[in-house]
Protein backbone atom coordinates (compact mmCIF):
# COMPACT_ATOMS: atom_id res chain seq x y z
CA UNK A 1 0.00 0.00 0.00
CA UNK A 2 1.39 3.42 -0.97
CA UNK A 3 1.61 6.44 1.33
CA UNK A 4 -1.69 7.91 0.23
CA UNK A 5 -3.42 4.59 0.83
CA UNK A 6 -1.97 4.27 4.34
CA UNK A 7 -3.00 7.81 5.28
CA UNK A 8 -6.54 7.12 4.12
CA UNK A 9 -6.81 3.74 5.87
CA UNK A 10 -5.26 4.90 9.15
CA UNK A 11 -6.56 8.46 9.45
CA UNK A 12 -9.29 9.41 6.99
CA UNK A 13 -11.42 6.26 6.78
CA UNK A 14 -11.95 5.96 10.57
CA UNK A 15 -13.32 9.52 10.57
CA UNK A 16 -15.57 8.89 7.56
CA UNK A 17 -16.79 5.58 8.99
CA UNK A 18 -17.76 7.38 12.21
CA UNK A 19 -20.24 9.41 10.16
CA UNK A 20 -23.58 8.31 8.82
CA UNK A 21 -22.75 6.81 5.39
CA UNK A 22 -25.17 9.08 3.53
CA UNK A 23 -23.64 12.14 5.15
CA UNK A 24 -20.12 10.88 4.42
CA UNK A 25 -20.99 10.39 0.74
CA UNK A 26 -22.55 13.84 0.46
CA UNK A 27 -19.43 15.36 2.01
CA UNK A 28 -17.21 13.45 -0.42
CA UNK A 29 -19.24 14.72 -3.39
CA UNK A 30 -19.11 18.32 -2.10
CA UNK A 31 -15.33 18.07 -1.65
CA UNK A 32 -14.91 16.52 -5.10
CA UNK A 33 -17.01 19.27 -6.65
CA UNK A 34 -14.85 21.98 -5.04
CA UNK A 35 -11.66 20.25 -6.16
CA UNK A 36 -13.06 19.93 -9.69
CA UNK A 37 -13.34 23.72 -9.93
CA UNK A 38 -9.79 24.37 -8.73
CA UNK A 39 -6.93 24.06 -11.24
CA UNK A 40 -4.21 24.08 -8.53
CA UNK A 41 -6.05 21.37 -6.57
CA UNK A 42 -6.41 19.20 -9.65
CA UNK A 43 -2.72 19.63 -10.43
CA UNK A 44 -1.87 18.38 -6.94
CA UNK A 45 -4.23 15.42 -7.31
CA UNK A 46 -2.54 14.43 -10.57
CA UNK A 47 0.88 14.75 -8.97
CA UNK A 48 0.00 12.44 -6.08
CA UNK A 49 -2.45 9.98 -7.64
CA UNK A 50 -2.33 9.88 -11.44
CA UNK A 51 -0.05 6.89 -12.10
CA UNK A 52 -0.28 5.78 -15.72
CA UNK A 53 1.73 3.14 -17.56
CA UNK A 54 2.05 2.78 -21.31
CA UNK A 55 1.67 -1.00 -21.10
CA UNK A 56 -1.80 -0.69 -19.50
CA UNK A 57 -3.45 1.17 -22.38
CA UNK A 58 -6.49 -0.57 -23.90
CA UNK A 59 -8.20 0.28 -27.19
CA UNK A 60 -11.64 -1.15 -27.78
CA UNK A 61 -14.76 -0.07 -29.67
CA UNK A 62 -13.12 3.10 -30.87
CA UNK A 63 -12.26 4.25 -27.34
CA UNK A 64 -8.80 4.62 -25.82
CA UNK A 65 -8.57 3.72 -22.16
CA UNK A 66 -5.34 4.77 -20.37
CA UNK A 67 -5.83 1.75 -18.11
CA UNK A 68 -8.58 -0.82 -17.50
CA UNK A 69 -9.72 0.54 -14.09
CA UNK A 70 -12.99 2.47 -14.02
CA UNK A 71 -15.33 4.07 -11.52
CA UNK A 72 -18.73 2.39 -11.64
CA UNK A 73 -22.04 4.17 -11.91
CA UNK A 74 -23.62 5.13 -8.61
CA UNK A 75 -20.80 7.17 -7.11
CA UNK A 76 -21.06 10.33 -9.21
CA UNK A 77 -24.78 9.98 -9.81
CA UNK A 78 -25.44 13.50 -11.08
CA UNK A 79 -22.19 14.49 -12.80
CA UNK A 80 -20.67 16.68 -10.08
CA UNK A 81 -17.13 15.30 -9.72
CA UNK A 82 -16.14 13.73 -13.05
CA UNK A 83 -13.11 16.06 -13.55
CA UNK A 84 -11.24 14.72 -10.52
CA UNK A 85 -11.86 11.04 -11.33
CA UNK A 86 -9.38 11.15 -14.22
CA UNK A 87 -7.00 13.12 -12.01
CA UNK A 88 -6.72 10.29 -9.47
CA UNK A 89 -5.72 7.60 -11.95
CA UNK A 90 -8.93 6.03 -13.23
CA UNK A 91 -9.08 4.97 -16.87
CA UNK A 92 -12.82 5.45 -17.41
CA UNK A 93 -15.98 6.15 -15.42
CA UNK A 94 -19.76 6.18 -15.54
CA UNK A 95 -22.03 9.03 -14.45
CA UNK A 96 -25.48 8.07 -13.18
CA UNK A 97 -27.79 6.31 -13.09
CA UNK A 98 -29.70 9.09 -14.85
CA UNK A 99 -33.44 8.86 -15.41
CA UNK A 100 -35.66 10.89 -17.73
CA UNK A 101 -37.65 12.46 -14.91
CA UNK A 102 -36.46 13.55 -11.47
CA UNK A 103 -36.98 10.92 -8.79
CA UNK A 104 -36.38 11.42 -5.10
CA UNK A 105 -35.58 7.82 -4.27
CA UNK A 106 -36.15 6.10 -0.95
CA UNK A 107 -36.23 7.78 2.46
CA UNK A 108 -33.25 7.43 4.80
CA UNK A 109 -31.56 5.25 5.82
CA UNK A 110 -30.47 4.11 2.36
CA UNK A 111 -26.87 2.96 3.04
CA UNK A 112 -25.43 0.42 5.45
CA UNK A 113 -21.72 -0.32 5.74
CA UNK A 114 -20.65 -3.89 6.50
CA UNK A 115 -17.03 -3.37 7.61
CA UNK A 116 -16.68 -6.96 8.84
CA UNK A 117 -17.49 -8.13 5.33
CA UNK A 118 -15.94 -5.34 3.28
CA UNK A 119 -19.39 -4.63 1.90
CA UNK A 120 -22.14 -2.08 1.53
CA UNK A 121 -25.91 -2.35 1.23
CA UNK A 122 -27.74 0.40 -0.62
CA UNK A 123 -31.38 1.07 -1.35
CA UNK A 124 -31.15 4.58 -2.76
CA UNK A 125 -34.15 3.89 -4.96
CA UNK A 126 -32.71 5.20 -8.24
CA UNK A 127 -32.73 8.81 -7.10
CA UNK A 128 -31.94 11.16 -9.97
CA UNK A 129 -32.03 14.87 -10.63
CA UNK A 130 -33.48 14.00 -14.03
CA UNK A 131 -32.01 14.16 -17.50
CA UNK A 132 -32.70 17.88 -18.04
CA UNK A 133 -30.57 18.92 -15.05
CA UNK A 134 -27.77 16.45 -15.71
CA UNK A 135 -27.69 17.28 -19.44
CA UNK A 136 -27.34 20.97 -18.72
CA UNK A 137 -24.51 20.27 -16.26
CA UNK A 138 -22.63 18.12 -18.79
CA UNK A 139 -23.45 20.13 -21.91
CA UNK A 140 -19.97 21.64 -22.25
CA UNK A 141 -18.07 18.92 -20.39
CA UNK A 142 -14.65 17.88 -21.65
CA UNK A 143 -13.83 14.42 -20.37
CA UNK A 144 -10.21 13.49 -19.67
CA UNK A 145 -11.01 9.77 -19.72
CA UNK A 146 -13.71 7.77 -21.56
CA UNK A 147 -16.92 8.59 -19.72
CA UNK A 148 -20.21 6.78 -20.01
CA UNK A 149 -23.68 7.81 -18.98
CA UNK A 150 -25.48 5.12 -17.00
CA UNK A 151 -29.21 5.22 -17.74
CA UNK A 152 -32.24 3.83 -16.00
CA UNK A 153 -35.95 4.12 -16.51
CA UNK A 154 -37.60 6.65 -14.20
CA UNK A 155 -38.29 4.68 -11.02
CA UNK A 156 -41.94 5.72 -10.81
CA UNK A 157 -43.69 2.31 -10.69
CA UNK A 158 -46.68 3.83 -12.46
CA UNK A 159 -44.59 4.15 -15.61
CA UNK A 160 -44.89 0.67 -17.12
CA UNK A 161 -45.22 -1.19 -20.40
CA UNK A 162 -44.93 0.91 -23.54
CA UNK A 163 -44.71 4.08 -21.45
CA UNK A 164 -41.65 2.64 -19.69
CA UNK A 165 -40.01 1.90 -23.04
CA UNK A 166 -40.64 5.44 -24.28
CA UNK A 167 -39.31 6.87 -21.00
CA UNK A 168 -36.07 4.94 -21.45
CA UNK A 169 -35.74 5.83 -25.16
CA UNK A 170 -36.21 9.54 -24.48
CA UNK A 171 -33.56 9.42 -21.76
CA UNK A 172 -31.21 7.66 -24.19
CA UNK A 173 -31.78 10.32 -26.86
CA UNK A 174 -31.00 13.12 -24.40
CA UNK A 175 -27.83 11.48 -23.05
CA UNK A 176 -26.37 10.00 -26.24
CA UNK A 177 -24.56 13.22 -27.25
CA UNK A 178 -23.08 13.69 -23.76
CA UNK A 179 -21.00 10.58 -23.11
CA UNK A 180 -18.43 8.44 -24.89
CA UNK A 181 -20.58 5.37 -24.29
CA UNK A 182 -23.95 4.50 -22.79
CA UNK A 183 -24.69 1.86 -20.16
CA UNK A 184 -28.27 0.64 -19.84
CA UNK A 185 -29.00 -0.36 -16.26
CA UNK A 186 -31.47 -3.17 -16.87
CA UNK A 187 -31.57 -4.84 -13.49
CA UNK A 188 -33.28 -2.38 -11.15
CA UNK A 189 -37.03 -2.90 -10.53
CA UNK A 190 -39.13 -0.67 -12.75
CA UNK A 191 -42.68 -1.57 -11.80
CA UNK A 192 -44.64 -2.18 -8.63
CA UNK A 193 -44.36 -5.91 -9.35
CA UNK A 194 -40.57 -5.70 -9.44
CA UNK A 195 -40.26 -6.42 -13.18
CA UNK A 196 -37.06 -5.20 -14.81
CA UNK A 197 -35.84 -4.71 -18.36
CA UNK A 198 -34.05 -8.04 -17.97
CA UNK A 199 -37.50 -9.51 -18.64
CA UNK A 200 -37.44 -10.37 -22.35
CA UNK A 201 -41.06 -9.21 -22.68
CA UNK A 202 -39.77 -5.68 -21.96
CA UNK A 203 -36.23 -5.99 -23.30
CA UNK A 204 -37.07 -7.28 -26.79
CA UNK A 205 -39.39 -4.42 -27.84
CA UNK A 206 -37.12 -1.89 -26.13
CA UNK A 207 -33.99 -3.00 -28.00
CA UNK A 208 -35.87 -3.26 -31.30
CA UNK A 209 -36.78 0.43 -30.97
CA UNK A 210 -33.38 1.43 -29.61
CA UNK A 211 -31.52 0.10 -32.65
CA UNK A 212 -32.96 2.59 -35.21
CA UNK A 213 -32.72 5.39 -32.65
CA UNK A 214 -28.97 4.73 -32.30
CA UNK A 215 -28.58 4.84 -36.07
CA UNK A 216 -30.45 8.13 -36.23
CA UNK A 217 -28.44 9.70 -33.42
CA UNK A 218 -25.16 8.55 -35.00
CA UNK A 219 -26.09 10.57 -38.10
CA UNK A 220 -24.30 8.22 -40.48
CA UNK A 221 -21.14 8.11 -38.39
CA UNK A 222 -19.83 5.44 -36.04
CA UNK A 223 -22.29 4.55 -33.32
CA UNK A 224 -21.19 5.07 -29.74
CA UNK A 225 -20.81 1.84 -27.76
CA UNK A 226 -23.80 0.68 -25.71
CA UNK A 227 -23.49 -1.74 -22.80
CA UNK A 228 -26.12 -3.47 -20.67
CA UNK A 229 -25.64 -3.75 -16.92
CA UNK A 230 -26.96 -7.01 -15.51
CA UNK A 231 -27.88 -8.51 -12.19
CA UNK A 232 -25.59 -11.18 -10.73
CA UNK A 233 -28.69 -13.07 -9.60
CA UNK A 234 -29.94 -14.01 -13.09
CA UNK A 235 -30.92 -17.56 -13.88
CA UNK A 236 -28.93 -19.07 -16.74
CA UNK A 237 -32.05 -19.19 -18.93
CA UNK A 238 -32.65 -15.46 -18.52
CA UNK A 239 -28.97 -14.66 -19.09
CA UNK A 240 -29.06 -16.64 -22.35
CA UNK A 241 -32.14 -14.70 -23.49
CA UNK A 242 -30.48 -11.36 -22.75
CA UNK A 243 -27.27 -12.30 -24.56
CA UNK A 244 -29.22 -13.47 -27.58
CA UNK A 245 -31.27 -10.27 -27.73
CA UNK A 246 -28.15 -8.16 -27.20
CA UNK A 247 -26.46 -9.93 -30.11
CA UNK A 248 -29.49 -9.45 -32.35
CA UNK A 249 -29.65 -5.73 -31.63
CA UNK A 250 -25.94 -4.85 -31.81
CA UNK A 251 -25.29 -4.22 -28.13
CA UNK A 252 -21.54 -3.96 -27.65
CA UNK A 253 -20.94 -5.32 -24.16
CA UNK A 254 -22.05 -6.21 -20.65
CA UNK A 255 -21.29 -4.65 -17.30
CA UNK A 256 -21.25 -7.53 -14.81
CA UNK A 257 -22.76 -6.89 -12.38
CA UNK A 258 -25.16 -4.80 -10.38
CA UNK A 259 -25.65 -5.41 -6.67
CA UNK A 260 -27.01 -8.70 -5.32
CA UNK A 261 -30.01 -9.43 -3.14
CA UNK A 262 -28.26 -12.46 -1.63
CA UNK A 263 -26.96 -12.46 1.95
CA UNK A 264 -24.84 -15.62 2.04
CA UNK A 265 -21.80 -16.17 4.28
CA UNK A 266 -21.84 -12.71 5.89
CA UNK A 267 -20.12 -12.01 9.20
CA UNK A 268 -22.40 -9.07 9.94
CA UNK A 269 -25.03 -10.09 12.48
CA UNK A 270 -28.43 -11.17 11.24
CA UNK A 271 -30.04 -8.59 13.53
CA UNK A 272 -28.17 -5.72 11.88
CA UNK A 273 -29.17 -7.00 8.43
CA UNK A 274 -32.80 -7.55 9.42
CA UNK A 275 -33.07 -4.15 11.10
CA UNK A 276 -31.87 -2.45 7.92
CA UNK A 277 -33.99 -4.57 5.61
CA UNK A 278 -33.90 -4.81 1.82
CA UNK A 279 -31.19 -3.43 -0.44
CA UNK A 280 -28.48 -4.37 -2.91
CA UNK A 281 -25.23 -5.78 -1.55
CA UNK A 282 -21.89 -4.71 -3.05
CA UNK A 283 -18.24 -5.07 -2.12
CA UNK A 284 -16.29 -8.20 -1.21
CA UNK A 285 -19.36 -10.50 -0.79
CA UNK A 286 -20.39 -9.69 -4.36
CA UNK A 287 -17.11 -10.76 -5.95
CA UNK A 288 -17.65 -14.54 -6.24
CA UNK A 289 -20.99 -14.01 -7.96
CA UNK A 290 -19.42 -11.59 -10.44
CA UNK A 291 -16.51 -13.96 -11.10
CA UNK A 292 -18.91 -16.79 -11.85
CA UNK A 293 -20.99 -14.63 -14.19
CA UNK A 294 -18.00 -13.17 -16.03
CA UNK A 295 -16.77 -16.69 -16.74
CA UNK A 296 -20.23 -17.73 -17.97
CA UNK A 297 -20.54 -14.79 -20.34
CA UNK A 298 -17.00 -15.25 -21.66
CA UNK A 299 -17.63 -18.95 -22.24
CA UNK A 300 -20.80 -18.08 -24.17
CA UNK A 301 -19.46 -15.11 -26.16
CA UNK A 302 -15.65 -15.62 -26.35
CA UNK A 303 -14.93 -11.93 -26.85
CA UNK A 304 -17.96 -11.18 -29.00
CA UNK A 305 -19.14 -8.82 -26.28
CA UNK A 306 -16.82 -6.61 -24.30
CA UNK A 307 -17.10 -7.60 -20.63
CA UNK A 308 -16.74 -5.02 -17.88
CA UNK A 309 -16.37 -6.75 -14.51
CA UNK A 310 -17.81 -4.74 -11.63
CA UNK A 311 -17.83 -6.01 -8.05
CA UNK A 312 -15.69 -6.34 -4.99
CA UNK A 313 -12.34 -4.93 -6.09
CA UNK A 314 -10.48 -3.22 -3.26
CA UNK A 315 -12.68 -4.40 -0.42
CA UNK A 316 -10.50 -7.23 0.92
CA UNK A 317 -7.64 -5.95 3.12
CA UNK A 318 -5.74 -9.22 2.64
CA UNK A 319 -5.62 -9.10 -1.18
CA UNK A 320 -3.92 -6.51 -3.37
CA UNK A 321 -6.63 -4.98 -5.58
CA UNK A 322 -4.40 -5.35 -8.67
CA UNK A 323 -4.51 -9.13 -8.18
CA UNK A 324 -8.34 -8.95 -8.06
CA UNK A 325 -8.39 -6.98 -11.31
CA UNK A 326 -5.96 -9.45 -12.89
CA UNK A 327 -8.22 -12.34 -11.91
CA UNK A 328 -11.16 -10.67 -13.64
CA UNK A 329 -9.07 -10.07 -16.77
CA UNK A 330 -8.06 -13.73 -16.84
CA UNK A 331 -11.72 -14.76 -16.55
CA UNK A 332 -12.61 -12.77 -19.66
CA UNK A 333 -13.12 -9.13 -18.67
CA UNK A 334 -11.54 -6.35 -20.74
CA UNK A 335 -12.26 -3.57 -18.25
CA UNK A 336 -12.97 -3.54 -14.52
CA UNK A 337 -15.02 -1.09 -12.47
CA UNK A 338 -15.22 -0.44 -8.75
CA UNK A 339 -17.30 1.67 -6.40
CA UNK A 340 -17.33 0.26 -2.88
CA UNK A 341 -13.56 -0.22 -3.12
CA UNK A 342 -13.14 3.55 -3.40
CA UNK A 343 -14.92 3.87 -0.07
CA UNK A 344 -12.75 1.24 1.62
CA UNK A 345 -9.39 2.13 0.03
CA UNK A 346 -9.72 5.83 -0.74
CA UNK A 347 -8.55 7.96 -3.68
CA UNK A 348 -5.24 6.11 -4.08
CA UNK A 349 -6.91 2.89 -5.20
CA UNK A 350 -6.66 3.42 -8.98
CA UNK A 351 -2.97 4.35 -8.87
CA UNK A 352 -2.37 1.40 -6.53
CA UNK A 353 -3.99 -0.94 -9.05
CA UNK A 354 -2.15 0.57 -12.01
CA UNK A 355 1.23 0.13 -10.34
CA UNK A 356 0.31 -3.41 -9.33
CA UNK A 357 -0.91 -4.36 -12.82
CA UNK A 358 2.31 -3.07 -14.35
CA UNK A 359 4.26 -5.35 -11.99
CA UNK A 360 1.95 -8.29 -12.77
CA UNK A 361 2.59 -7.92 -16.51
CA UNK A 362 6.32 -8.06 -15.82
CA UNK A 363 5.80 -11.10 -13.61
CA UNK A 364 3.81 -12.83 -16.35
CA UNK A 365 6.36 -11.77 -19.00
CA UNK A 366 3.71 -9.91 -20.98
CA UNK A 367 4.70 -6.80 -22.98
CA UNK A 368 1.33 -5.09 -22.56
CA UNK A 369 -2.24 -5.59 -21.44
CA UNK A 370 -3.41 -5.04 -25.01
CA UNK A 371 -1.30 -8.01 -26.12
CA UNK A 372 -2.77 -10.19 -23.38
CA UNK A 373 -6.34 -9.24 -24.34
CA UNK A 374 -5.67 -9.79 -28.03
CA UNK A 375 -4.53 -13.39 -27.71
CA UNK A 376 -7.58 -14.58 -25.80
CA UNK A 377 -9.56 -16.79 -28.13
CA UNK A 378 -12.61 -18.96 -28.00
CA UNK A 379 -15.65 -20.05 -29.96
CA UNK A 380 -18.84 -18.14 -29.18
CA UNK A 381 -21.89 -20.32 -28.80
CA UNK A 382 -24.84 -18.10 -28.01
CA UNK A 383 -27.84 -20.19 -28.91
CA UNK A 384 -31.30 -18.92 -29.70
CA UNK A 385 -33.43 -19.55 -26.59
CA UNK A 386 -36.27 -22.01 -26.97
CA UNK A 387 -39.51 -20.26 -27.80
CA UNK A 388 -37.75 -17.01 -28.74
CA UNK A 389 -40.07 -14.72 -30.67
CA UNK A 390 -38.40 -13.09 -33.69
CA UNK A 391 -41.35 -10.79 -34.41
CA UNK A 392 -39.96 -8.02 -32.15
Amino acid sequence: MNGGGRIYSNLVRPVLFSLDPERAHRNAIRLGERLSRSSPARLLLRKFYDRQFEELKVERLGLRFPNPVGLAGGFDKHGHIYPVIGDIGFGHMEIGSVSLLPWRGNPSPTLLRLPQDGGLINRLGLNSEGVAVVSERLQNARFKIPTGINLVKTADPGIAGEEAIQDYLQCFAHCYPLGDFITLNLSCPNTAEGRTFEDSALLAPFLSKLKPLRDHLAGGGARKPVFVKLSPDLEDRVLDEILWLAQEHNIDGCVIANTTGRREHLRTSRKVLDDFGFGGLSGRPLKPYVQEMVKKVWDKTAGQFLIVACGGVGCDPHVHPAEEVWEYLKLGATLVQLHTGLIYRGPAIASMINQGLSQILKREKLPSLQDFLSVRTGQPHIQEPAGHNRRH
